[in-house]
């Protein structure tokens, strides 16, 4: 907002006297004379309105101060690996030219990020919040008071999909195996994810398994913090099975300390995923794609929405975005503004659906 304007004193035209003094010239109005003097005096004042305008009304570009992006997981896992990469992107690119910070802030899938900026950063256009369908089920499970329409969707970047994920020297190699494994004894596996029960990881798993035979509710789930706390647990031998998105095992992968027994997309990934079979090659009509995008604060205002919004897609469309892209094996989906608010609207509609075909939600 400009500054309460100033009374401005304009000087007075050399000729504008009541009366001429010795030697000068009487100005008859409606003369030659009278409209130069008009059109003189329009000139002045268009010149110091607009000197006034520059030097109060110009405030410096947005962002004018460091801008925080908070990933609600630990470190190493899917919202985490977005947040550090965005913010890395940006600055590269040289779209955003303030400092960016990424931080850690993991607690019930997204519920304790939701909390915090709901009742802390009110209004705050310099926060970024990462978020996945992890935030969805969290909402459609009843695990955070808040929903969508408490804060800003921004816009969708990217999709990632669901896999299952053993040790590389576990006897099971393949989901049919698995599903006889656990029909015959709920027991015999225990299952890591970096999300809360009935949430995300829990749920790409839980939707394999009914589709196998298998009673997900009768399963042992642990949940921690992130991917990769999870994943570190499959490592260490605390869990038999990692349910996870395929970025977050990528690195594992190319390393050989994985298997990965299937990826629930329409079709095989390429690159290091090339020979890891779909779920709907072995026999199981699953697919689990993984959106991940940004939010923003409760009443963030306008403008700094409609910058986050044509800024993230900007982003999307340089040869940054698409070396991440291609490094992490994520694929582009770009969705924002009022689609992707729609977007959000149907696809909580549609989990709140598949927990309750899954015994999660009464």
């Amino acid at each position: 907002m400009l500054p309460h304007a100033p009374c401005l004193a304009f000087p007075a035209i050399p000729w504008e006297r009541d009366a001429p003094g010795a030697g000068e010239v009487l100005i008859i109005p409606g003369s030659r004379e009278d409209s130069m003097r008009t059109a003189l005096r329009l000139l002045l004042i268009a010149a110091l309105l607009a000197a006034f305008a520059g030097a109060g009304g110009a405030g410096p570009a947005f962002p004018d101060r460091p801008v925080e992006i908070i990933a609600p997981a630990g470190v190493g896992g899917g919202w985490d690996t977005l947040s550090r990469m965005t913010a890395r992107t940006l600055a590269e690119e040289k779209l955003v030219t303030q400092p960016i910070t990424v931080t850690n802030m993991p607690g019930g899938s997204g519920a304790v990020a939701i909390a915090h900026v709901v009742t802390r950063r009110k209004g705050d256009a310099y926060t970024l919040i990462a978020f996945s369908p992890a935030l969805s089920l969290t909402i459609v499970n009843r695990n955070t008071p808040y929903s969508y329409k408490d804060v800003i969707p921004i816009t969708a970047l990217s999709t990632d999909y669901g896999v299952l994920v053993v040790r590389k020297d576990s006897t099971i190699n393949n989901l049919r195996t698995l599903f006889e494994v656990l029909k015959r004894d709920p027991n015999a596996g225990v299952v890591a994810g970096g999300s809360a029960p009935g949430s995300m990881d829990h749920i790409i798993f839980a939707k394999a398994a009914k589709a196998g035979g298998v009673d997900p509710l009768k399963v042992r789930y642990i949940p921690f913090q992130g991917g990769g706390e999870a994943l570190a647990a499959l490592l260490g031998g605390s869990a038999s099975v990692l349910s996870t998105g395929a970025s977050e095992v990528l690195g594992q992968l190319q390393a050989g300390t994985v298997r990965v027994l299937a990826i629930m997309s329409e079709q095989r990934l390429g690159g290091a995923f090339r020979s890891v079979p779909t779920a709907i090659e072995q026999g199981y009509n699953v697919t689990f794609p993984i959106w991940r995008g940004f939010y923003g604060p409760p009443e963030m205002p306008a403008s700094a929405v409609k910058f986050w919004e044509e800024t993230l897609v900007k982003m999307t469309k340089t040869k940054g975005w698409e070396k991440v892209l291609n490094d992490t094996q994520w694929f582009s989906f770009v969705v924002s503004g009022e689609r992707f608010r729609r977007f959000l609207d149907e696809d909580t509609k549609n989990f709140d659906s598949l927990l309750r075909d899954l015994g999660f939600v009464k």
